[in-house]
C-alpha cells in the first residue's frame, strides 16, 4: 500500500512541474498549453513549435510565446499587443500593416521583438 501512494504522489507532483509542451512553466500565470494548440483559452505557448503556422487574424494579445519557435509563422492581421516573445525564434515571421504589434502599434512588425518599425527593439529574438 505504501508503494502505491508514493508512486501516485510522484506522478502528480511531476505532472505539475511541466507544461504540456514539455518546458517548465512554474512561474507562468497563464493557462497551461494543451498540446501547443492555439485557442482562445490557451495563453501559454511557451516553448511550443509554431513555425510556419497560419495565425493570421488570431487574437494573441498578452499570450506567452517565451522561447517558442514562430519562424515563418503568418501573423498578418493578428493582434499581438502585450505578447511575451522573450527568447522566441522569429526569423521570417510575416506581418502586415493591419497586424497589431507587441508594442500596440500597427505593423508591419520587425522580426526582432515583433514591435512596430517605429519603435523596434532589435535586442530580442531572431
Amino acid at each position: 500500500m505504501r508503494q502505491r501512494i508514493v508512486a501516485t504522489i510522484t506522478l502528480v507532483a511531476g505532472g505539475l512541474a511541466l507544461s504540456a509542451c514539455g518546458s517548465p512553466s512554474a512561474s507562468s500565470h497563464f493557462v497551461p498549453s494543451k498540446n501547443c494548440s492555439v485557442t482562445v483559452t490557451n495563453y501559454d505557448l511557451a516553448g511550443c513549435n509554431l513555425s510556419h503556422r497560419n495565425l493570421s487574424h488570431d487574437d494573441l494579445q498578452s499570450d506567452d510565446f517565451e522561447n517558442a519557435n514562430l519562424s515563418g509563422a503568418n501573423l498578418d492581421f493578428a493582434n499581438l499587443q502585450g505578447a511575451n516573445v522573450k527568447g522566441a525564434k522569429l526569423k521570417g515571421v510575416k506581418t502586415n500593416a493591419l497586424t497589431i504589434c507587441v508594442n500596440a502599434e500597427s505593423g508591419p512588425c520587425t522580426n526582432a521583438g515583433l514591435n512596430s518599425a517605429s519603435n523596434a527593439d532589435e535586442s530580442q529574438g531572431d
